[in-house]
């Protein structure tokens, strides 16, 4: 079984949760409750990136390329993928979730769409039927 780790990127209501849960593969994201802080969390990531078998999906933000860069080094990704969605979508998502945090959101979607760019051309998250052969999008050197 070759080595795949999916980087997830996206502004919050965008559905990489959704999407990371129907991939069938191992899931982290840092929204996850079972995390006991970021510490935690980071030492996963680098536990995944030393997996030479690891089948898993990395759900970030990652409005810029250098973060997006940063994240696939990190846990040494096969894939970073953008899972992207109007931004008044987004809003009316995150508005039907109906969480106490929803107003927190919904500014987080307004920043990041503020920081967004694409100079590292990340591919569009398209379905898992695309996920076949390791296809870094970003890589340290575009950093």
């Amino acid at each position: 079984m070759s080595r795949t780790v999916v980087i997830l990127c996206g502004p919050p209501g965008a559905g990489k949760t959704t999407a990371a849960r129907q991939s069938g593969l191992t899931v982290f994201d840092r929204d996850d409750p079972h995390w006991q802080g970021e510490k935690h969390f980071t030492d996963e990531l680098l536990k995944l990136a030393a997996d030479p078998h690891a089948q898993a999906v990395v759900i970030r933000s990652g409005a810029t390329s250098y973060a997006r860069a940063r994240a696939a080094e990190l846990v040494k990704a096969t894939h970073v993928m953008l899972v992207m969605a109007d931004k008044h979508e987004l809003v009316a998502r995150i508005k039907r979730r109906g969480r106490p945090d929803a107003v927190r959101t919904i500014a987080g979607v307004d920043t990041w769409f503020q920081r967004f760019e694409r100079q590292d051309r990340v591919k569009d998250f398209t379905g898992w039927a695309a996920i076949q052969e390791p296809d870094l999008g970003v890589s340290s050197e575009d950093w």
